[in-house]
């Protein structure tokens, strides 16, 4: 397993823009599963895009990937309160100045959808950094199973879809408040 050199070469290119994504992530796991040991496979298969309550056995690049996204979800959660008046919300932990202009930047947009693109987006940078910073082995494959991950869940969005329960959900809304009166 030292450089995992085959499984590395063996993948796609993936592409932020690619959707779907050229492989699943079963597939992924599964070519992984040729050179890595049941000990690794395990590591690999436990790593997701939410980060757990307690990653502190992580590897350094999973590690990196779970901590930006913890302040990212908390400096968002942060900002909703306020929109919603509650400034009084306090964050578990300190937030960087990037994932705070990030943040800023998303709740700025009046669609969520947009939103959502801008934090994708910046999300593959992070990947991307991380990616050259950890250039083989397991935190190779590892930023891959991430990016691979991050692209299914892009996938799985449905505009349409998304306006369509948006404008029902308005709908009922709507009937409750006339009810109510």
């Amino acid at each position: 397993m030292p450089g995992c050199y085959y499984t590395i070469c063996s993948l796609p290119h993936l592409s932020f823009t690619a959707s779907p994504p050229p492989l699943s992530s079963s597939a992924f796991l599964s070519t992984c599963g040729i050179e890595l040991s049941r000990l690794d496979m395990s590591a690999m298969r436990s790593i997701t895009l939410l980060p757990p309550a307690d990653f502190s056995d992580s590897p350094p690049c999973i590690e990196s990937w779970y901590n930006g996204e913890r302040q990212l979800r908390l400096e968002l959660a942060r900002l909703r309160a306020v929109r919603l008046g509650r400034p009084n919300f306090v964050s578990q932990g300190s937030v960087s100045p990037f994932f705070k202009k990030i943040a800023r930047q998303a709740m700025a947009f009046e669609s969520p959808w947009q939103a959502e693109e801008l934090l994708d987006l910046s999300r593959w940078q992070i990947l991307n950094e991380l990616e050259a910073e950890y250039d083989s082995g397991l935190p190779r494959l590892a930023v891959y199973f991430l990016k691979l991950q991050l692209l299914e869940r892009r996938a799985r969005f449905n505009q349409q879809a998304g306006q369509k329960l948006r404008r029902e959900i308005v709908n009922r809304i709507t009937l409750f408040m006339r009810s109510d009166q």
